[in-house]
């Protein structure tokens, strides 16, 4: 597995100097990867394969927007294993989903 962290250059980036853009983008980030990583774990704890579906793909996102590359082509493949019924992937994307817990953590406080 790679070794990458959760960064925000994208959000700088689109923020582009703009403090209030940036906060916002940050706090409504926060609130979706939360609730989206909530549904997902009550999923898997139904083995609800379509709802896992749907969260992991809506994360998939969060980790891009994160500028997590080698974890959003793990979460990718994640993805496309659930659609043939099949969760090998399922540790490392729980591994990267507790690094991005971590950092959203670091960002609140």
């Amino acid at each position: 597995m790679a070794h990458e962290q959760p960064n925000l250059d994208y959000v700088h980036r689109l923020a582009d100097g703009d403090t209030f853009l940036k906060k916002r983008l940050i706090a409504v980030m926060v609130s979706e990867f939360k609730a989206d990583y909530d549904e997902y774990k009550n999923a898997s704890a139904e083995f609800d394969f379509k709802k896992i579906i749907t969260f992991v793909h809506r994360l998939k996102h969060k980790i891009g927007f994160l500028g997590m590359e080698y974890s959003y082509q793990i979460a990718h493949k994640y993805e496309e294993e659930l659609h043939k019924n099949e969760g090998r992937l399922a540790p490392e994307f729980e591994h990267i989903m507790s690094q991005i817990k971590h950092f959203v953590n670091t960002l609140e406080e």
